[in-house]
C-alpha cells in the first residue's frame, strides 16, 4: 500500500537548489521529482534514498503557512484503499481528495494528532518531473 515516506523540509526559493543538494549528498540519494505548484505558490521537490526520502517545500513564509502543520507525506499506489482505512482506524479527514500537479492528495489527522499528506502519483506525470 505505501510505495514511500517522506519528512518535509521547508524553505525559502531562493535555498531550494542549495537544499537539493544537501540532501542528494548527505542522502546519497537522487532527486526523483520536481515541479512547480502554481496553485499555491510553491516549488517542490524530492530526494529519495533507501534510508530516508525528504520533501522540500520552497516558498515565502505566507505560502509555505498553510502546509507547514503536516509533517509527513506518505506516497501510496492509490488512495482510495488507503483513505478507507484510515476512516476505520478513527482518523479525520481534514481535505478532501483532489488533484495535485502530480497526482491526488488528501489530508487526515492521525488519533494521536499528527497531520498527514497521503499522495497517489500519476506515473508518467511524476516520472517527467524530475
Amino acid at each position: 500500500m505505501i510505495t514511500e515516506t517522506f519528512t518535509r523540509v521547508f524553505v525559502d526559493p531562493g535555498a531550494l537548489d542549495r537544499t537539493i543538494a544537501f540532501y542528494t549528498a548527505l542522502l546519497t540519494g537522487r532527486v526523483t521529482m520536481r515541479f512547480a505548484y502554481p496553485d499555491a505558490g510553491l516549488e517542490l521537490a524530492a530526494v529519495s534514498s533507501d534510508r530516508l526520502s525528504v520533501l522540500i517545500i520552497a516558498g515565502t513564509p505566507e505560502r509555505r503557512r498553510p502546509f507547514e502543520a503536516t509533517r509527513l507525506t506518505i506516497k501510496v499506489a492509490r488512495l482510495e484503499p488507503v483513505v478507507a482505512v484510515l476512516a476505520d482506524a478513527g482518523c479525520t479527514q481534514l481535505a478532501p481528495v483532489r488533484k495535485t500537479p502530480v497526482g491526488r492528495k488528501t489530508r487526515f489527522r492521525h488519533p494521536d494528532g499528527m497531520v498527514v499528506e497521503y499522495v497517489d502519483h500519476e506515473p508518467a506525470v511524476a516520472a517527467g518531473r524530475a
